[in-house]
């Protein structure tokens, strides 16, 4: 057995140091980790992270410009500890570097100190406008998703380089490319397509030769389609994050055996618009019975002028509501239970849960929630609303905020139905109601989150490959829906090279007259699009998108993150004859919009292949055989990146 060093011997062993990126601009965060292993037990060390800044002769400053101090820290023998600090985002326009010291608690005994001029300790602030790319989405390898795998010349295409050369030399820097992930991998666990593979990287060729960078989208919506059935992240028999992961991981070693496909590659987009994935659900435990409708309707009632009776349904006893729709959308058909009739308490766990049943027959689509309301009835807590799936059980669970649960009037169920028409019958059955502790939840957003963690952290470990990943939100990646999926940004990343990605078209509407529009299908003409933005107080649809982008942009600056718009488009006036150019006006004032933030974008969409101007609204380019600009190319071709 060995002895101990003496404390003033003991030297730390640094176990590698990184920063990433090393070229921000102001107001964005620079991320640092390093790797530090004692030789000895050691206790009670103090390590203190410290950012100076540094001239490109070597010169190093004596003041620290950002300071982080970690005490209390412990080593056992051999012990290799990893450390990660980020950075302010208020650093001014310079040279900065990272520097670590481990000493003792008093601060006399040195165990470690690094920090040199060299890459992986030093980082740049931009003092210029933000470096952005801009350019387009290239349809082709993805056309016709909903046909896998599809047939190369007849459902689908690849971008030519004569397209791409075309786009190049318009002014674009940079070009969204979707893949079909059944396509390169037609079963899981296994290799890639040899043919379409091929495809993927002479695309990437083609870009390189022009000077073209490239986006590596697959675009898939978090799901999976095999044998003709399409699963998602999430669901049963649905692709695993591990495979899911792995197949990132053969995809990108394909693409980095390539020097020159290599080479054009921006970054990974890992995934297209996740929507609608499954909850993993959980268990309550301890549960209560609050009420199980054996001996009657225990108390409840209806909250208007719904039918509440007691019936037998299924063996059990059951609460039945009936009610009249009174219109299309939003009909709220609901019961109440008031605490002066039953009672209970936080203290029997956190979280209700309410068994319900909806009959295949009632129409129109249907979510339930439940509720909470005040003594006073100033305020009511509604839960999250939960998709009902008719003729089987679903389960709704319900947390309330802690503050209503002293002094409360009453808790409530509701059934909320769309798609409906007035004066329709609708039943509806809550077959019990429980409240206990609930664990193992996992929300729809939440899946998305830990799916792609998993193929950030294959890229990164396995991989070791430090390409830029792109990172869509879940719901579409909807830039207004974005800070409610996601509060915080979620993606841990050892070379901390990661950019979010949203979407957002024109077209938002929100009138009965136009149920199936949205989303980039512009049904409608521009003037009621105008309506709509002027009804929310705003001037101009461009002035309404930039309202509607703003969650995720404003997002991205309070994370001190970068964001990305991978989709945005409208239609040309060649497709939309009579809106006489107003589109334009409009994509003009958003893109001055992105332009003041510095940050990048793709325009949905143009491609190669012949076919694509018919069966795309939104088409920007006429490629090949005619490389034909329509009227978005003028907008889109002055609002260019500065990469």
């Amino acid at each position: 057995m060995g002895t101990p060093l003496p404390a003033s011997a003991l030297t730390f062993t640094n176990g590698g140091a990184r920063v990433g990126p090393r070229d921000v601009h102001s107001g964005q965060s620079v991320e640092f980790f390093i790797g530090m292993q004692s030789p000895e037990a050691v206790s009670n060390v103090t390590i203190t992270f410290e950012i100076r800044p540094y001239t490109l002769s070597g010169g190093i400053s004596p003041s620290a410009v950002h300071k982080q101090v970690v005490t209390g820290q412990s080593f056992s023998a051999g012990e290799t500890k990893p450390y990660t600090r980020t950075g302010p985002t208020t650093l001014v326009p310079g040279d900065y570097l990272w520097m670590t010291k481990a000493t003792n608690a008093a601060g006399t005994i040195v165990y470690f100190e690094a920090g040199r001029v060299v890459d992986n300790y030093t980082f740049h602030v931009n003092s210029g406008p933000s470096r952005y790319r801009r350019g387009i989405n290239l349809m082709d390898l993805g056309n016709a998703g909903h046909v896998l795998p599809g047939t190369y010349g007849t459902t689908y295409s690849k971008p030519t380089l004569e397209s791409l050369r075309f786009l190049k030399e318009r002014g674009h820097d940079v070009v969204r490319i979707p893949f079909m992930w059944e396509r390169i991998q037609p079963d899981l666990n296994k290799g890639l397509d040899t043919a379409y593979k091929s495809l993927l990287l002479q695309t990437l060729q083609d870009a390189y030769a022009v000077g073209l960078k490239v986006i590596v989208d697959m675009h898939n919506y978090g799901r999976y389609t095999s044998g003709g059935v399409t699963r998602a992240f999430g669901e049963a028999g649905g692709p695993t994050s591990a495979q899911y992961a792995n197949a990132w991981s053969l995809i990108a070693s394909a693409i980095k055996a390539d020097a020159r496909a290599y080479s054009a590659v921006y970054a990974y987009d890992i995934m297209n618009e996740p929507h609608d994935l499954p909850a993993a659900e959980g268990t309550l435990s301890s549960a209560i019975s609050i009420s199980s409708f054996e001996p009657g309707l225990e108390g409840w009632v209806a909250q208007s002028t719904e039918g509440v009776v007691r019936e037998a349904r299924g063996g059990q006893g059951s609460m039945k509501l009936s009610g009249t729709a009174a219109k299309q959308d939003n009909n709220v058909f609901g019961a109440r239970l008031y605490s002066s009739t039953k009672s209970t308490s936080i203290t029997n766990g956190r979280t209700f849960q309410a068994k319900v049943f909806v009959p295949t027959a009632t129409p129109g689509s249907v979510r339930a929630r439940m509720v909470m309301t005040s003594m006073d009835w100033l305020t009511n807590y509604f839960g999250e609303e939960f998709p009902i799936t008719k003729g089987i059980e679903n389960r709704v669970y319900f947390n309330p905020d802690e503050a209503l649960w002293a002094s409360y009037k009453l808790i409530g169920i509701q059934f909320i139905v769309d798609g409906t028409a007035a004066g329709a019958s609708h039943v509806f059955y809550v077959d019990q109601v429980s409240q206990g502790t609930r664990t193992g939840e996992i929300k729809p957003p939440r899946q998305w989150e830990l799916y792609s963690q998993a193929a950030v952290d294959k890229l990164r470990y396995t991989n070791n490959d430090s390409t830029l990943i792109m990172v869509e939100g879940y719901s579409w990646s909807s830039t207004e829906e974005w800070p409610r999926n996601h509060p915080s940004k979620w993606i841990t990343d050892k070379y901390n090279n990661t950019m979010y990605h949203a979407h957002i078209y024109m077209d938002a509407l929100d009138h009965p007259e136009y149920p199936d529009d949205g989303g980039g299908k512009y049904r409608s003409h521009h003037d009621v699009y105008l309506a709509e933005a002027r009804s929310k107080g705003l001037a101009s649809v461009g002035a309404y998108t930039i309202a509607r982008a703003k969650p995720f942009t404003d997002w991205v600056a309070a994370q001190g993150t970068q964001g990305f718009i991978g989709e945005y488009g409208w239609p040309s006036t060649q497709m939309h004859p009579n809106d006489k150019g107003a589109w334009e006006a409009d994509g003009e004032e958003f893109l001055e919009f992105l332009d003041g933030i510095g940050m990048g974008a793709t325009m949905w969409a143009s491609g190669s292949w012949e076919k694509l101007p018919a069966c795309n609204i939104l088409n920007a380019y006429e490629l090949e055989p005619v490389f034909k600009p329509l009227s978005q190319a003028a907008v889109i071709e002055r609002h260019r990146g500065n990469p």
